[in-house]
């Protein structure tokens, strides 16, 4: 993606050569007399890719895509606890520190769209597919690649977009906020046994038939005896 919209330059005597490639290595010759020379130009790749290695849109009826700005966020918490003071004093306690944890960095992309109308609105929907899926993304700027082998991937998790008139409200200008996703290998290992008796899973230890004994006669003449408090024999 070009950093900013390239012209219209009209191919006419008089007009220097202007590298039209973002994504390659252009030659210009220079006629300096009896010799020429050959000046290799390389202009900075910048955009946001798929796993393919695709731009997350393309244009198809003319527009362009341009980065207007990138920001990259990496930070680090710091775990600390409270230190009691000594012998019980009410100065003197202070804070002990034991570890840094990593946060997943947060890049944030500005793309502009200069097209038609109908371009915008498939961009739009690119966005909003990339941030409601779980799809991976790398970064392309010219100080560094953000992909896998530098830390690890990107997903969308928020982007917002805007027409100013300030910069034309024709243009649209979309913030992709990106966060770094860690990659890990999960293993499963055996289950623990549950501490309390009462935390194991139901179990079924078989079926149990019930079974039919007759009452005695005495037991069954001295119920109603029983029940009312009577007296037994």
């Amino acid at each position: 993606m070009p950093l900013i919209p390239y012209p219209n330059v009209p191919d006419v005597p008089g007009v220097p050569l202007i590298p039209r490639n973002s994504y390659g290595t252009q030659s210009i010759t220079l006629d300096m007399g009896q010799s020429a020379a050959t000046i290799s130009t390389q202009e900075p790749i910048w955009g946001l890719y798929d796993s393919d290695n695709n731009p997350i849109y393309t244009p198809s009826a003319g527009g362009t895509i341009s980065v207007v700005s990138f920001g990259y966020l990496k930070a680090t918490n710091v775990s600390d606890f409270p230190v009691e003071a000594l012998g019980g004093a009410t100065q003197g306690a202070g804070f002990a520190s034991y570890n840094k944890v990593f946060q997943p960095a947060n890049p944030i992309l500005t793309l502009a769209l200069a097209g038609s109308e109908n371009e915008k609105k498939e961009f739009l929907e690119a966005v909003d597919m990339a941030c409601t899926t779980t799809a991976l993304y790398s970064l392309q700027t010219p100080d560094t690649i953000y992909d896998a082998s530098n830390g690890g991937l990107y997903t969308v998790n928020q982007y917002s977009y805007r027409r100013s008139a300030m910069q034309g409200a024709t243009l649209l200008l979309v913030d992709i906020s990106l966060v770094e996703i860690y990659q890990v290998t999960s293993a499963l290992t055996n289950v623990p046994a549950a501490q309390s008796p009462s935390a194991d899973a139901q179990a079924n230890g078989g079926t149990v038939s019930g079974s039919t004994q007759a009452i005695s006669p005495n037991l069954s003449a001295n119920v109603p005896n029983i029940l009312h408090g009577g007296a037994q024999p």
